[in-house]
């Protein structure tokens, strides 16, 4: 059976920038107990303490610690894609090798800019695959990457396969994932990107 989704919510948004800042700062604060500590020892009390909050400031916007991990998640995730949206809009004219490895590039970095976050999320938060943000990850993955290869219909060959850009996509994720929490000993993170730039060119190019 379909584990049910989890989609925990805030008790109150904020409104006003100084309420913006005291919500973001709590969020920041549980990902740096997350990349150092571990989910496990992610507490509200130490939580407001690393934020420099009270306990009661925490309660009025959230009800538990799990809600404070799902909004951060959902926070950094839709970070991370904005950033995979607007670097594919700017490499749009460039020629087409080195705007698929710019992008692979720029797509790697965030998340390797995040990595002690991103192995934490993945690895010990058991709710992670049930939050709507991780279904909103495939989602728009995949229409960046359509909407990529919209552009470049004239160099892109698919080979009259349907699932071809999601199957594609869902590679790339799979392999900065296994880049960013077991690389193989002994190669440059510059090599992998390189050969996974020429995987996917030869995927998208139909050779």
């Amino acid at each position: 059976m379909k584990p049910p989704r989890y989609d925990p919510q805030p008790r109150k948004w904020p409104r006003q920038a100084r309420s913006r800042a005291t919500f973001d700062a709590l969020l920041d604060a549980t990902a740096r107990i997350l990349e150092r500590d571990g989910y496990a020892a992610l507490t509200t009390n130490r939580i407001a303490e690393r934020a420099g909050a009270s306990v009661g400031t925490l309660y009025e916007y959230f009800p538990d610690a799990d809600t404070m991990v799902a909004l951060l998640a959902a926070r950094e995730i839709g970070r991370v894609l904005d950033v995979l949206e607007s670097s594919m809009e700017a490499l749009h004219d460039e020629p087409f090798e080195p705007a698929m490895r710019a992008w692979l590039g720029v797509a790697f970095e965030e998340l390797h800019a995040r990595r002690a976050l991103v192995r934490e999320l993945m690895m010990n938060v058991p709710f992670l695959g049930r939050l709507p943000a991780a279904k909103e990850l495939a989602v728009r993955l995949v229409a960046i990457a359509a909407t990529g290869g919209s552009r470049r219909r004239n160099e892109v060959d698919l080979g009259g396969v349907p699932t071809a850009l999601f199957l594609v996509a869902n590679m790339v994720r799979g392999a900065f994932l296994a880049m960013l929490l077991s690389p193989p000993k002994g190669v440059a993170r510059e090599v992998m990107l390189d050969d996974l730039t020429t995987l996917v060119l030869r995927m998208l190019r139909g050779r």
